[in-house]
């Protein structure tokens, strides 16, 4: 474990002060061992990420299968290149139904060397989450011509920051924050586009950038998209009961937010005498330990398919969402509004979503809280109103053909 720790310490050092000597050393390693693609018949767009995306997994997952598909309907040919060697075959099978050509460095071996004789086919690169990009931005940016965008799901070291202010940070925490700090701040100088889902995220990069005399790159890009078009989801109470909770156990925000409304909001719940159960969804999640006094109350799924997801969404009557940091965009609010479902949120919960709060409770006082998911829970019009309102937020800032044309101006 000290060999393992220490190997990743290393890596880290070198991505934070010589990024371009990973490419060079990963090059030395394995041949080329996938043939050539066949020429472009449209648009190649190459978008690398740490693994194929599983959606069931993890927020970030979605997010990064959403945007390839974004990608593929504004007419351009995929190519998803995972890092990992033991890339996920269930990921690798959603990509290619999705018509997205999916390979990983078990397939090409270095990235550096496949792009030497690839790299000219394609017109433009993505990159997704901060040491990732930090090990292939430079490989790009030396072999793919056209705009090179890097898509942060969050801002890293300010979510840390935001952690940090909340309990002390143990020394990996500290590292962590320093590291982050550096290569964020970098990504953002070598990138042409740089995307974050909030527009609070975008414009604090434009600040930084500004500050220190260079263009503003940065811009608002959603998690996932909406079809504002479509019929809207049935905003019927009747037979929905209980609360849910949806969010991997991986993410520390989750956890800190799941203590806290089970030992602060949960009580509140029980000693007006309306006692629901609330469901527990997420990767990981079957660990969490939950409060002796509150585990007749609390049902753990764990980790569920789209589908069983899907039914947890159509039972539920509210969704709680009680982050006390974080950073960007909460992809599990959103899901959650895109399935009808009302949910109460903290303003951290609500960052980067300006004007949900004429939609949805906002709150971050226990007593509050608990009033909120009460009025929610107990009125079928209060109800009603707060699924409608979300909805209609969600179509008008989501809209997938929107934001389909806004990737073709960045690439073409």
């Amino acid at each position: 474990m000290r060999w393992q720790a220490g190997r990743q310490r290393l890596l880290e050092l070198v991505l934070m002060l010589a990024p371009q000597l990973y490419g060079k050393l990963s090059a030395l390693r394995g041949s080329i061992g996938s043939p050539a693609l066949p020429p472009p018949g449209r648009p190649r767009v190459l978008l690398v990420d740490h693994d194929f995306p599983e959606p069931d997994r993890d927020a970030g997952s979605r997010a990064i299968a959403c945007f390839a598909g974004l990608l593929r309907d504004a007419g351009m040919e995929v190519v998803f290149w995972a890092a990992s060697t033991q890339a996920s075959m269930a990921g690798r099978q959603l990509l290619q139904q999705q018509g997205v050509v999916a390979l990983s460095r078990q397939d090409t071996g270095s990235l550096q060397r496949w792009l030497q004789q690839e790299g000219l086919h394609f017109c433009a690169s993505v990159l997704s989450r901060p040491l990732i990009a930090a090990m292939y931005l430079p490989v790009v940016r030396g072999k793919v011509p056209g705009p090179v965008i890097y898509y942060g799901h969050d801002i890293h070291h300010q979510r840390l920051l935001a952690m940090g202010a909340m309990s002390a940070m143990d020394l990996a925490t500290r590292w962590e924050l320093y590291l982050m700090r550096v290569i964020e701040r970098r990504h953002w100088r070598l990138a042409d586009v740089v995307l974050y889902p909030s527009s609070e995220e975008a414009a604090w990069v434009n600040r930084h950038l500004a500050v220190s005399g260079r263009a503003e790159n940065a811009q608002m890009f959603p998690l996932w998209t909406v079809d504002a078009s479509a019929t809207p989801r049935s905003s019927d109470p009747s037979g929905r009961s209980g609360l849910l909770f949806v969010g991997s156990a991986s993410h520390r925000p989750n956890i800190d937010g799941l203590d806290w409304f089970l030992h602060e909001v949960f009580p509140l719940l029980k000693q007006e005498g309306n006692v629901p159960i609330l469901t527990i969804v997420g990767s990981g999640m079957e660990r969490y330990q939950i409060p002796v006094d509150a585990a007749d109350r609390v049902r753990v799924l764990g980790r569920v398919d789209d589908a069983d997801l899907v039914r947890c969404y159509a039972q539920a009557r509210v969704v709680v969402a009680p982050l006390r940091f974080g950073g960007g965009v909460k992809g599990k609010v959103l899901e959650a509004i895109d399935m009808g479902v009302p949910c109460v949120l903290t303003a951290v919960a609500a960052q980067g979503l300006d004007g949900i709060e004429l939609a949805l409770p906002v709150v971050d006082d226990p007593i509050d809280y608990a009033r909120s998911l009460e009025h929610l829970l107990a009125d079928d019009q209060t109800w009603s109103k707060a699924s409608v309102d979300a909805l209609e937020f969600l179509a008008l800032r989501y809209d997938h053909d929107m934001h389909v044309r806004r990737l073709r101006e960045f690439i073409l």
